[in-house]
C-alpha cells in the first residue's frame, strides 16, 4: 500500500496526500521518541525552508538544489527506505531531510499524473520534465500539499 491508497482520497486531496506521506515519514523513524529525532529536525527545517525557496528562485531550481543537499545516494537509500516501510536511522541528518522533502514532493507530482513512476527513482528526468513545460502548473498545484507538510512538522518535531 503506497501513500496515495492509504486514505483512498489521497491523490484526490493534497492535505491527505500529505497527512498519509508525514504518517510514512513516522513509521520509518527509528527513535522511540520520533519529536526527538534529528532526521524530523532537520525535516521540519526543510519543510520551513523549501516553500520560499520555490518562490523565490522557482520551483525546478529549489527542487534541484533539495536533490544537491541531498546528494543522489542519499536520496535513493531514503526513497527506498520510505518505498519499503523501512527504519531511517541517525547519521547525516541533513541529507535525509533533503531527500525526504525531494522524495515526498516527486511523489505528491506522480500521484498527480505530472512525472512517471520511474522518475521517483531518476530526479534528474523528473526535474527536465517538470522544467518541460509543466513548472507553472506543478508550483501551483504541490503548494498546499507542502504547506500541510510544514504545519505537521512544526507540531511533532523539535526544532533543531
Amino acid at each position: 500500500m503506497n501513500a496515495s491508497t492509504i486514505s483512498g482520497k489521497a491523490t484526490e486531496d493534497p492535505i491527505l496526500s500529505a497527512i498519509d506521506m508525514f504518517k510514512l515519514l513516522l513509521q520509518c523513524i527509528d527513535k522511540e521518541d520520533v519529536s526527538k529525532s534529528e532526521i524530523g529536525k532537520k525535516f521540519r527545517s526543510r519543510c520551513r525552508e523549501l516553500p520560499g525557496l520555490i518562490e523565490d528562485v522557482g520551483f525546478t531550481p529549489a527542487l534541484s538544489f533539495c536533490y544537491g543537499k541531498a546528494g543522489n545516494e542519499i536520496y535513493q537509500k531514503v526513497k527506498d527506505i520510505l518505498m519499503n516501510k523501512g527504519k531511517l536511522s541517525e547519521g547525516k541528518e541533513t541529507e535525509k531531510g533533503y531527500g525526504i522533502y525531494l522524495y515526498f514532493v516527486l511523489k505528491r507530482l506522480n500521484e498527480l499524473g505530472l512525472i512517471e513512476e520511474d522518475h521517483l527513482s531518476k530526479p534528474v528526468d523528473a526535474l527536465g520534465s517538470i522544467r518541460a513545460g509543466k513548472e507553472r502548473i506543478a508550483s501551483r498545484i504541490i503548494r498546499p500539499f507542502v504547506v500541510q507538510l510544514k504545519k505537521l512538522s512544526e507540531a511533532i518535531f523539535e526544532v533543531e
